[in-house]
């Protein structure tokens, strides 16, 4: 039917804006000299992405609990997921690997970006995603907590994942340092 398609178009729109409005927030505040502190974070700079965002913490160097997440999350989770592990998103047997991209986050200092996929089962279509974390530091410098989002490429299907990884992890762009341009203005 038509009206699913365009507004099936106008939710996959609005999530990849989501993605660029919270790449753009951690960069900004990446760019004053570090990591951004956890307690620096602002819900309402990002308003307009909470619902595919979440906050989680980390446990050890690689694994992560959601704190909170948006309306979009948990619908892809299938469930509430506030309290769950990060893995409730993918398939058991991408534990591993969402791991590796947790080791990676933490390592590399750099958000990551993982690819999601799910196959068509039953009546349900195929569908693409992507989950991309930042990593939030405490104030000793530590990564201890991420901001992430997650937001569907295409969709097909309707209903919950959980997805699995099709793309293995990357790190995006080295940390924002702040710029100085001088500007003369000569009368």
């Amino acid at each position: 039917m038509i009206i699913t398609s365009i507004t099936r178009h106008v939710l996959q729109r609005h999530a990849m804006r989501a993605l660029d409005i919270l790449d753009g927030y951690w960069a900004g505040l990446a760019a004053q000299g570090d990591l951004p502190l956890w307690s620096s974070i602002d819900p309402g700079r990002i308003q307009d992405a909470l619902d595919q965002a979440f906050l989680a913490e980390m446990h050890g160097r690689s694994h992560a609990r959601l704190r909170v997440a948006g309306t979009a999350v948990n619908e892809m989770a299938g469930r509430p997921c506030a309290g769950l592990p990060l893995g409730c998103l993918v398939d058991r047997d991408d534990q591993l690997r969402l791991q590796e991209a947790l080791l990676l986050l933490v390592r590399t200092r750099r958000p990551v970006e993982v690819r999601l996929g799910a196959e068509p089962c039953d009546h349900l279509g195929r569908a693409e995603a992507r989950l991309v974390l930042y990593p939030l530091r405490d104030t000793a410098g530590r990564v201890t907590q991420l901001l992430g989002a997650v937001a569907p490429v295409m969709a097909e299907r309707s209903g919950a994942g959980p997805y699995r990884i099709s793309e293995v992890p990357t790190h995006s762009a080295p940390i924002p340092r702040a710029r100085l341009t001088l500007v003369v203005n000569n009368p």
